[in-house]
């Protein structure tokens, strides 16, 4: 089954079938490449909460300032 996920590219058929895997199977029981594409999804998942919060904070900021000025 890896093998088969592995010759697949991600973003192409198999990414459900990646994030299945990914889901259900113990992180123990992955092999190295797997778990490698499991810590990289978790740092981009993190980073794109931290710019989503820092874009929220910037535009409750500007609408803050922009009250003021009215």
């Amino acid at each position: 089954m890896y093998a088969a996920l592995r010759a697949e590219s991600p973003g192409g058929f198999a990414e459900d079938a990646i994030l299945g895997t990914l889901t259900f199977v113990p992180f123990r029981d992955l092999p190295p490449w797997f778990k490698w594409r499991k810590i990289a999804s978790r740092a981009r998942d993190k980073l794109e909460t931290w710019r989503l919060t820092a874009t929220h904070a910037a535009e409750d900021a500007w609408r803050a300032l922009r009250g003021r000025r009215s």
